[in-house]
């Protein structure tokens, strides 16, 4: 019986290092993921101001012009 506790726990100790090396490595895959994520984002956001900035002045632009329809 006790070699068989010896074995289990042998098992257990390859297990445990397994999923600790594991860990280690999807940690590492997930911040670096983050990581380009987050470059392809600021590499965008110039863009994405230019096209906000351009959507407010169509708006204002539209609010006017139906504005000048309305009143005549």
């Amino acid at each position: 019986m006790a070699g068989n506790k010896a074995e289990r726990d042998a098992r257990l100790d390859a297990l445990k290092a397994a999923v600790d090396e594991w860990g280690k490595k999807e940690k590492k895959r997930y911040e670096d993921e983050a990581k380009f994520l987050q470059s392809v984002i600021d590499g965008h956001t110039g863009a994405g101001k230019t096209a906000s900035a351009n959507a407010s002045k169509s708006a204002a632009y539209c609010v006017d012009k139906i504005s000048q329809f309305l009143e005549g």
